[in-house]
């Protein structure tokens, strides 16, 4: 009898198994034609971490401070976590469930109620114990375990697509810091610059060698370049407060490293292939499995529009006295098994798989988007890297000949051969070229960062 009882087990198991509906998950396949504009694809695999590109210990150290208490990368962390036990709640459905129930009690009921069965005369105590179990034979519950454990893996990608654009940004925030404190150096130099030239040509005007409009001229430029200087210092505060919230800290000072300068940028420029792309960038990674959770979802809604069987066991002992309890004539053991299903409602289910099918076309599209927008930013990076850095030796080489050229224009006005207004224009054009020079070394080591965070690795 044993051996029967087994074989029909077997037997339930193995029919469970075998009549699951809806179809097997598939890795969607990239949008064709996409290449980078005038790039070689390379290998990425062995991309360096990026601060081992900078080797700048106080950005490794705000690195470090953003992941570990970054509260919104905590959130992300905590999200984690939370799907990771809902992963196994759902995974639980499959299995069966075991339960318990007691009673004990007594009461007195009259014929009339006995006869309704509204009532026990004497006394009841019951303990049994309870199983559960709903077969999975069309795969309801194995397509709703699979489609969880993708929602998993997106919450984990998620996190990790945030821990790659918390650490970019603390970058970025940090050569932009960098960059004001260098403008803020220029603007203070420029400043006693124009203040030892006003105390000249005031002097000179109080000899009658000039006249007061060149007084005048000096005073004004010299106000300008001052006027600077609050402006700078009004950025670096929002940007060293925005540095330390990205850090889990209140507003406060920030520790400087390199100078802009002294960063060292890696001679080879990744571009990476665009099939490790979809391989290692998080937020390409969390949109694919958002489209496998929602095609599990099909699945789950065809299997609706089938029966449900499940299996109900009682085992356990009942008696109307606790002598009497735990007695053969009380031993209690019942097997039951339940099915049940839709007949006529008007296609309901039958649409509710359209609909399901209906969603797992946009998280197609929006996969397809992503993937899209991250070879874009790819290239958007490529080309950031590229022209910055050209531009950076133009407004170098902008700087020097404005230097040379202000010079000039002041031995020319210091000999009369030209007036005030030169070296003014010639002043301003140097001034103007310092600032564009630090923003676009600024700008060039910003597109190194966005292009390892583009990239999905080095971080």
């Amino acid at each position: 009898m044993k051996t029967k009882h087994a074989y029909l087990f077997l037997a339930v198991i193995l029919l469970s198994l075998s009549c699951m509906v809806g179809k097997k998950y598939q890795k969607p396949t990239a949008p064709a034609n996409i290449s980078y504009r005038d790039s070689l694809a390379t290998d990425t695999m062995p991309l360096a971490k990026w601060f081992d590109v900078y080797k700048d210990t106080a950005l490794a150290a705000m690195i470090k401070t953003t992941l570990d208490s970054n509260r919104d990368l905590l959130t992300a962390a905590a999200r984690v976590e939370e799907a990771r036990t809902q992963t196994a709640v759902v995974k639980a459905n499959a299995l069966p469930q075991f339960g318990y129930s007691a009673q004990a009690g007594g009461g007195h009921a009259g014929q009339s109620a006995k006869d309704v069965a509204a009532g026990i005369e004497g006394g009841l105590i019951s303990a049994f114990g309870v199983l559960n179990w709903e077969l999975d034979i069309w795969g309801k519950l194995r397509h709703n375990t699979r489609s969880f454990q993708a929602q998993f893996l997106a919450s984990v990608n998620n996190r990790n697509a945030l821990q790659v654009s918390l650490v970019s940004e603390v970058a970025t925030d940090y050569f932009l810091l960098r960059d004001l404190d260098n403008r803020l150096f220029i603007a203070q130099q420029t400043l006693e610059n124009r203040k030892e030239r006003t105390q000249i040509i005031s002097n000179r005007f109080e000899k009658g060698y000039v006249p007061e409009l060149d007084k005048l001229q000096a005073q004004q430029q010299e106000a300008i370049a001052a006027a600077t200087i609050p402006s700078i210092q009004r950025a670096i505060v929002q940007t060293e407060n925005a540095i330390r919230l990205l850090m889990g800290q209140g507003p406060g000072k920030v520790s400087r490293g390199y100078s802009n300068f002294d960063q060292t940028l890696s001679p080879d420029i990744p571009v990476g292939l665009p099939s490790q792309l979809l391989e290692r960038r998080p937020d390409i990674i969390a949109a694919e499995k958002n489209l496998e959770a929602q095609f599990e979802q099909i699945g789950v809604a065809q299997a609706n529009r089938f029966p449900t069987i499940s299996l109900t066991g009682i085992l356990g002992f009942a008696s109307p006295q606790l002598s009497s309890f735990i007695d053969a004539k009380g031993f209690v053991a019942n097997g039951f098994g339940n099915i049940t299903g839709p007949i006529f409602q008007f296609n309901q289910r039958k649409n509710l798989v359209e609909v399901e099918k209906r969603r797992t076309e946009q998280a197609s599209y929006q996969y397809q988007q992503t993937v899209l927008a991250a070879f874009g930013d790819v290239d958007n990076a490529l080309n950031n890297y590229k022209t910055f850095s050209e531009e950076y030796e133009q407004r170098r080489f902008q700087v020097e000949v404005a230097s040379k050229a202000l010079n000039l224009s002041k031995a020319r006005y210091d000999f009369g051969y030209t007036s005030y207004i030169e070296v003014i224009l010639m002043e301003n054009n140097l001034f103007d070229a310092q600032l564009d020079a630090s923003q676009a070394l600024q700008g060039k080591l910003n597109s190194i960062v966005l292009l390892y965070k583009s990239l999905g690795g080095g971080w």
